[in-house]
């Protein structure tokens, strides 16, 4: 869906001539930062992003209510400026706009100016790059967009240059006082076209297998791939994860062999160019043009972590060593430059050093030959990696040489060591020992700016890449760093029961989103699978048990957002990969994971749910939906394989509730205590009142036994309650909904006779739609007990631990 000129007049006329600017459009190239000047509000901001524009001119609130409230005390619009401490281009608006006196003082005087850091608030970003997808057609960073006091936007773009700042501003005043009408009707407009979307495309069902959508998937991706170079985009070209992790997964079953192939030609196009940094390790977030070569220098996390994993799997799966000591050098880099003291990894290393995009790693000759006295030596680097007089690359911004190079591989080490005359295993130590000299030189440069903030989804993909990494490579110090990462992040990411989007050190007291549940759920059952260590799979369930619980729609699939997130103008879910794989897809993930250890039908229930709900969207968009992709062919080959999750001891229904009941034991000793389970099951749109007092006419929900009873309730425990509307735009009430546990200890008398008993529990609840509640009513299930002699071994050991 996108809003058309013809729809939305006032809004795209608003500035006569303005450009849509793309993020990557060319520019001048910036200079020095200007001089600081009195601190602004942003200077008691945690972000490392934020703290970056406290000396701007510009008169910056954070994101709150307080902002908003200003602008409706003077009459304000607001501009919202959303970027991320590693871009580049973020800094080129800034140097151009934000630290200039005079543009800010325009600024200052027609709005409201609020500064977000988009990876500390993922929910603000998505409702607002939304809208300038659908007003441009693209997207990026930095984002700038124009809002009324109440959030609704009526003019998103991306970079604007100087004199669009200007222009935009002078030409909003003047609409503000003479046409107001003009710009709430384009915001209300744009508002409603951002909800709906939020609701999801409307599309028809699909109807076709899981293997032809995984099919699907293959073929727009040979329809786009690169074959010379790999990767699927023309220029820029982005390291595509999503691609990769599906195309290796069940050691390249998943996809078939010619999506193998297309792996192998990208990981090794992508590890031989400029993208991928041969010094120091790692890689840069992408590449400007189709070779690989020059990239935007920027280091994100998450690229790394994902792409450890690819390589990590490759070598597994296509047995190239040379993708191994691809994942030894970004671990190394992670380990060396990304570890924040106290616990975690940092999120970003920026893509410029003192005002220069990629000054910290690039080379002329004169200073490769001065780093490496050894003429011999310093000759080969020149060769093989292509340093070269006057440079080898153009700037992306001017077009002319850079007089720098880039480091990269012409061609494979075993192509050079032909052309050499040199074995490879000789080449590669003489050019190993050149880049351990060379990064000690480059230490000694002038380092680009880091941002240490710690998020917990980020380290949660960074945990799962030291698990397979470890497990792929057999390297133990990677699983002991996935240890001590889980450890940190399980102890000083949760308060209480929930989860934070930074441990409690490294940023403000955000609830977690969907992406740091999942992608720690997902990190936590790698761990526990490389390792063996089933606790680890234990704290995945808690956090997949949190999701139902607080991220459900009713509707189908998760909100990014749960009941605890500040409410916007849109609760959005996504289903896309970008960039890193969709929360959507990877809470399926973990949930059909979940299902196969435990067992349990619940979690293949909720997944297939969440596969339902999008099934739709990946069969008309399967290359930008990789991720589903993915779980599509990990659940048809789950079928295939003739696994089925285990069923109650018990089952029963009334209404919109069902239930599985679970008994730890089918036999036991008098004197002992059993516990027991009961996996509830609203339908969706239904829910139940959490247990605990009653709260008006409202009747809570209850477990006890029924009479005559052969057992003592010794304790039940419910969930906690979810503080959710009961239907889009309510105040959210207390309630349970989706899929939850009651757990029950049942005592056994000390002298009860042997033999076989029903143990009747009954559910007392009150179901509840979005507009109103039924009778209360009751469900018994019996649970078969007998009492013996000797308690029978565990039944199910997955959940009574």
């Amino acid at each position: 869906m996108r809003v058309t000129r013809a729809v939305l007049v006032g809004g795209w006329l608003l500035v006569a001539g303005m450009p849509a600017a793309r993020a990557e459009d060319p520019m001048k190239p910036h200079g020095k930062p200007a001089a600081p000047v009195p601190l602004n509000r942003l200077a008691g901001e945690r972000s490392p992003y934020l703290k970056q524009h406290q000396t701007n001119p510009v008169d910056w609130w954070p994101w709150g209510p307080e902002a908003f409230a200003e602008a409706k005390r003077l009459d304000k619009p607001v501009f919202l400026s959303i970027g991320y401490a590693a871009c580049h281009w973020c800094h080129v608006m800034a140097h151009e706009s934000f630290e200039d006196e005079a543009t800010a003082k325009v600024m200052n005087e027609v709005f409201v100016n609020v500064k977000v850091d988009r990876e500390e608030r993922p929910d603000v970003d998505d409702v607002y790059m939304a809208a300038v997808q659908l007003t441009t057609g693209h997207g990026g960073w930095p984002m700038s967009v124009y809002m009324l006091p109440d959030g609704r936007p009526f003019l998103a773009r991306t970079y604007l240059r100087k004199q669009d700042v200007v222009a935009t501003a002078a030409r909003v005043a003047e609409l503000w006082k003479t046409d107001r009408a003009r710009i709430e009707g384009a915001a209300e407009e744009l508002a409603d076209a951002i909800r709906r979307q939020a609701a999801g495309p409307r599309l028809p069902a699909h109807t076709g297998s899981d293997a032809e959508l995984v099919a699907a998937a293959v073929a727009e991706s040979v329809a786009s791939f690169d074959r010379e170079r790999g990767g699927f985009d023309r220029r820029p070209k982005f390291p595509p994860h999503a691609h990769l992790l599906t195309f290796l997964d069940r050691d390249g079953a998943a996809a078939g062999p010619e999506a193998l192939e297309m792996a192998r030609v990208t990981l090794d196009g992508m590890a031989l160019g400029g993208v991928h940094d041969h010094v120091g390790g790692g890689f840069h977030r992408y590449s400007t043009d189709a070779e690989w070569l020059l990239p935007h220098f920027e280091k994100m996390l998450y690229d790394n972590a994902l792409l450890a994993c690819a390589y990590a799997r490759a070598a597994v799966v296509l047995k190239e060593p040379r993708h191994a000591d691809v994942v030894r050098g970004i671990l190394g880099w992670v380990e060396r430059e990304m570890a924040v003291a106290g616990g975690g990894y940092a999120s970003s290393l920026d893509a410029d050093t003192e005002g220069e995009e990629g000054l910290t790693y690039t080379w002329t000759p004169a200073e490769v030959r001065a780093a490496l006295p050894d003429a011999g030596l310093a000759s080969l680097v020149l060769d093989v990696y292509g340093v070269r007089d006057g440079g080898n690359y153009l700037e992306e911004a001017t077009g002319k040489p850079s007089g720098r190079s880039i480091l990269h591989l012409r061609e494979p080490l075993a192509k050079t060591a032909a052309r050499l005359g040199r074995p490879v295993a000789d080449l590669a130590g003489d050019l190993a020992r050149a880049r351990a000299t060379l990064l000690a030189v480059r230490a000694r440069r002038a380092q680009p700016g880091l941002d240490a903030k710690v998020l917990t989804s980020w380290n949660g993909l960074l945990l799962s890449a030291f698990a397979t990494a470890g497990a792929a490579l057999k390297e133990p110090r990677w699983l002991d760093a996935g240890r001590a990462l889980a450890r940190f992040l399980l102890d000083h990411a949760r308060d209480g029961d929930r989860l934070l989007r930074f441990p409690k050190a490294s940023g403000p007291a955000i609830p977690g989103f969907l992406d740091d549940h999942v992608h720690l759920a997902d990190g936590l059952l790698d761990l526990a699978d490389a390792t063996g260590e089933a606790a680890w799979a234990d704290a995945a369930r808690a956090l997949a048990d949190q999701v139902l619980a607080r991220f459900a729609d009713p509707a189908g699939g998760f909100f990014a957002t749960s009941d605890a997130h500040e409410r916007l103008l849109a609760r959005s879910k996504d289903a896309f990969d970008t960039p890193i794989p969709s929360a959507n897809a990877t809470a399926a993930r973990v949930l059909l994971r979940l299902a196969d250890r435990t067992g349990l039908a619940s979690y293949r229930t909720a997944a297939d749910r969440t596969l339902a709900t999008f099934r739709a969207l990946v069969a008309r968009a399967p290359g930008g939906t990789l991720a589903f992709g993915r779980v599509v062919a990990a659940r048809a080959a789950a079928e295939a394989r003739g696994l089925a999750p285990v069923a109650g001891d018990v089952s029963g229904r009334e209404g919109p509730l069902a239930v599985e009941a679970f008994l730890e034991r089918g036999e036991a000793r008098p004197g002992t205590v059993v516990r027991a389970l009961l996996r509830v099951t609203l339908d969706p749109g239904w829910h139940v009142n959490p247990a605990g007092p009653a709260r008006g006419d409202l009747v809570p929900t209850t477990l006890t036994l029924a009479a005559p009873a052969p057992v003592e309730l010794r304790a039940v425990t419910f969930p906690p309650a979810a503080a959710a509307p009961p239907a889009p735009g309510a105040a959210p009430i207390p309630l349970l909904a989706g899929t939850f546990d009651v757990a029950v200890a049942l005592a056994i008398p000390a002298g009860a006779a042997l033999g076989p008993r029903k143990v009747g529990l009954v559910l007392g609840f009150q179901p509840c739609d979005a507009t109103s509640c039924r009778l209360p009513t009751t469900l018994r299930v019996d649970l078969p007990l007998r009492f013996e002699p000797q308690d029978a071994p565990p039944r199910h050991p997955a959940l009574f631990r």
